[in-house]
């Protein structure tokens, strides 16, 4: 609520924006040490400025207090929110009667835009660049943009896969397997579905394609341009099992391999370069 009978709601922008006029626009960067429920505990920075911020409810409930911190003290705290940060660059507009914050997520890809609107409690008229409402989709809240990315789009170009992993006397191994042709070695991968998460792909996929069961690290994943071009969301998934029995074993040869013999095999370089990031982050 933010006074006066009048309340935020958050539009995607998809037309024409109005001239712009006014305050320049301000980059602020956001990273998320706590999500729990309907509480959020953020760091924000915006210019020389630094902020602890604790964010409690939703809508017309949300409350916002905002501690100053020391550069010091935020860099120590700012170094624990590195799986789920957002930089966006916010700009204010008045049009037609109407506040809108235009926030533009530069490190989603590609860029999301998302419209603030200060609207009364009745007799609202969207303007014609607003599209969907998005105020009560939890997938387009800052807290989820920053720790899943943007929200799935079924466009058949973007897919979600699995970085299967588990460790033998301490080595670290990696489960790949054969492509549908039999002419390459994959990490198990498929494209978005409908009412289901990235995660959740990944672990659909794993299951289906390499017989891999187990859970997905949380907070860490990757994401990389494919030599076909197709945008891959990817998830290190620790093996709890490895099944003899699965879907597609009889169209696809499974193996498990160390990271220095695994890696020559994958020959996607931006996809081999994403999984020796990753491998770097996990642990035991």
């Amino acid at each position: 609520m933010t006074g006066n009978g009048t309340f935020e709601r958050r539009f995607l922008v998809c037309g024409k924006l109005p001239a712009l006029r006014g305050p320049r626009p301000e980059t602020i960067q956001i990273g998320f040490l706590s999500v729990q429920g309907d509480r959020e505990v953020s760091l924000v920075k915006r210019g020389s400025r630094r902020f602890l911020v604790v964010a409690e409810g939703r809508g017309r409930l949300l409350r916002r207090n905002r501690i100053h911190l020391e550069r010091s003290d935020f860099d120590a705290l700012w170094a624990l929110t590195e799986s789920s940060r957002l930089t966006k660059v916010r700009r204010t507009i008045r049009t037609r009667g109407l506040t809108v914050a235009l926030e533009k997520y530069t490190s989603l890809f590609p860029a999301l835009e998302i419209a603030g609107v200060v609207v009364p409690a009745k007799g609202f008229e969207k303007p014609s660049f607003l599209g969907e409402e998005v105020t009560r989709f939890e997938e387009f809240g800052e807290a989820s943009l920053a720790s899943n990315g943007r929200p799935p789009v079924r466009d058949g170009r973007t897919q979600a896969g699995a970085l299967p992993f588990l460790y033998r006397n301490g080595i670290l191994h990696l489960v790949l397997v054969t492509s549908s042709s039999g002419t390459r070695w994959i990490l198990p991968k498929g494209g978005l579905e409908h009412g289901m998460t990235r995660p959740e792909v990944a672990l659909m996929e794993a299951a289906e394609e390499a017989g891999v069961i187990g859970v997905v690290e949380p907070g860490l994943k990757a994401q990389c341009r494919l030599e076909d071009q197709r945008l891959l969301h990817l998830y290190p998934l620790r093996v709890a099992t490895l099944l003899q029995h699965w879907p597609e074993r009889a169209v696809r040869r499974r193996v498990v391999l160390p990271l220095d013999r695994a890696l020559p095999r994958i020959r996607d370089v931006g996809l081999a370069q994403s999984v020796r990031r990753l491998a770097r982050k996990l642990e035991p």
